[in-house]
This record gives structure tokens, sequence and C-alpha cells, in this order.
């Protein structure tokens, strides 16, 4: 267990100053925050005195492991979480409405005869910045991923399909220690880079090709998340260009962005690089986003955000130029937020790679 009575402390704090009762907790994210618990059916409800933790017959003996911290309580058929909260008799409940279904409000809002409201942001601000043991948990993965890639270095190659490398990629996390992978890896290549987001198909690596590899992994809960474009063989002068563009707005990010500065600021430092260079329009996507026991979590890194970087938030720094029909580049790295500046999580070499 990693702080979690610290971390159900603050959450109590956040409860009692906006007067409200108890919260549950549905988010399976939030779920193992406040408990390491993990479960295909779980409720987790707080209130300012005590700790709840529901599940059902498959999983109760390993919630009793968390009886220093929570009071377990059976549920099946006829005795539901609906049931429970009914003897619980809160006064105010917050809810996760982003995550709990339509169905599943209806059933607590006939059942459940205090007053709902929105708990949406409650756990997730205490979450923003991290412990030492998550930020190492997230070096741990991070490392993992540089390993990966220092591995696919050597292993790409012309013929092999862009659904081949992201199997790799995925077989060496997995057989190295990743618990899972982080998100749907990418690899794109040739004039398929021009989708930010594209998804590895049986197209052929062939040499002149751009190629981007977007990917990541999970150690003990926690994300890691690296990009990076290299070239096979030759490749054009426009395509070094745009390459170099990208890592002058990326490493400008690297060196600029720290505590206190606010994410629309962080997002202008590396966006006016790319807009001077003639390619805004090419670059629609913000510049990071935070990271943690989710691949995309708060802080935000846009031209529309008004948070605060604080010391010890994890964001990613994540330019790209984007030619639709031609190629496009994006360069990423993790990194930890401190006080006068970052400390990068992300070793790989970024400068271009021609293999």
């Amino acid at each position: 267990m990693i702080n979690s009575k610290n971390r159900l402390d603050s959450l109590k704090k956040n409860l009692i100053s906006k007067d409200i009762s108890g919260i549950l907790v549905s988010k399976q994210e939030n779920q193992y925050y406040l408990s390491g618990f993990h479960s295909s059916n779980c409720h987790i409800i707080i209130t300012a005195e005590e700790n709840y933790l529901l599940t059902d017959f498959r999983y109760i003996e390993s919630a009793k492991d968390l009886g220093f911290l929570y009071e377990s309580v059976m549920i099946d058929h006829d005795y539901t979480l609906y049931t429970f909260l009914q003897e619980l008799s809160l006064e105010k409940l917050a809810i996760e409405e982003e995550v709990m279904s339509y169905s599943s409000y209806k059933d607590l809002q006939e059942s459940f005869y205090g007053e709902l409201c929105s708990g949406d942001g409650l756990i997730e601000e205490i979450r923003i910045t991290k412990d030492e043991k998550e930020l190492s948990f997230i070096a741990d993965a991070q490392a993992l991923s540089d390993r990966c890639f220092e591995y696919l270095l050597e292993y790409i190659k012309p013929g092999l399909s862009e659904l081949e490398v992201a199997f790799e990629i995925e077989m060496f996390l997995r057989k190295n220690g990743g618990e899972r992978l982080s998100f749907d890896t990418i690899c794109v290549s040739g004039n398929r880079t021009s989708l930010p987001h594209g998804g590895p198909t049986n197209k052929l690596l062939e040499k002149g090709d751009f190629i981007t590899l977007d990917f990541g992994c999970v150690i003990n809960g926690y994300c890691s998340d690296m990009t990076r474009t290299i070239a096979l063989g030759s490749i054009t002068q426009e395509q070094k260009d745009i390459y170099n563009i990208v890592l002058e707005a990326q490493q400008a990010g690297c060196n600029e962005i720290k505590a206190r500065m606010s994410c629309f600021d962080a997002d202008r430092v590396v966006r006016k690089i790319i807009e001077d260079a003639g390619f805004g329009k090419e670059f629609g996507h913000g510049t990071g986003h935070g990271v943690g026991l989710e691949i995309h979590e708060a802080p935000t890194l846009n031209p529309r955000s008004e948070e605060i970087l604080k010391e010890n938030m994890v964001v990613t720094i994540e330019p790209g130029i984007y030619l639709p029909g031609k190629f496009g580049v994006r360069i990423e790295d993790l990194v930890f937020v401190t006080d006068s500046s970052i400390k990068n999580a992300t070793k790989s070499k970024k400068e271009l790679i021609i293999i």
C-alpha cells in the first residue's frame, strides 16, 4: 500500500470543505489510487469517518487484506450497492458522473434518498501531483520504453510491416516486465506518418520512409509514453527541415517549462516556434498531457488550458507537424516538472536517426 492513508485523508478534507457526506468511487484508476485493489466488481465509499470497499464473493478474501484501512462488505444479487447506501443514510453523496453509466445513475436515483452531487475531479486534484514512489514507478516504465526503442533501432528494416513492428514493441515490453501497454501502439510509416494517431497496418516499411513510433508500458500501475520519428534509408531535405523544426520546438519546451508556469504558456513556448516556421496549422493538437495511472490525465498543455504547472507533475512534451498525404513528424518526451525546470525521464536520442 502506497500512502493510501495520506490519500484518503486528503480526500476526506476535500469532502468536509465542500460539505459532502461521502463519495462513491467508481473509476477504476481512482479505486486503485485509494486502495491498491484491483477487481472487476468494486465500489468504494468514503465518508468523513469511514472507508468501505464493496465487492462480491470472488474478491472478498482479497479485500479483507485491506482491513487496516477499509471495512469490506460483500455484495451479491440480493444485497447490492444500493442496499448498502440505503442503510448508510448519507445526506449528500458525490458520484463520478464521467464514468457512471446512465442505468447505474437511474438505479441510484431510485434507491438513494439523500442528495446527489458531482464528485468529478475530487480525487484527480489529489492525483495530479505525484509522490516519490509514483515518480519512481513512472521512471521505471519509461526506462523500459527507452530500452525498447534501442532494441527497435536494431530490429527495424525494409520489408517489415507496421503491424509486425507494433507487435514486436508489445512483445518486448511484456517480456521485459511491462504489465500491459499504456495504450494501443502507434506505428505508421511513409505518407501515413501524417496521421497523428494512425493505427498500424499491413503497409511495408520502405527506404525513404519516416517511421513514427508512439508507445508506452505500465509498471506497478503507472504509465510511460514516448514518441520518436526515425528515417529509413536516405530522406529528402524537406523531411530533414521539418524534423529539425519539430526538434527545436520540442527542445525549447524541455528547456523552458517549469513549475508555476501556466499550461497555456508552456504550450505557447513550443507552438510559437512551429508557427514562426509557417506550420502552425499543421500542428493541430496540444503540446502535452499529464501521465500517471492513466495515459491521459490532468494537466493539459494546450492553447486553452488555464491550469498551472506544479512541482512533481508528470507531463509529455510532444509537438508535431503533419503534412497530409506526404509525411509527419512528432517527438515526445515524458518529463517531471521541477521548481526550476524539468527532469526528463526519456533518455532516447532525439536528433534525427537514419537507419
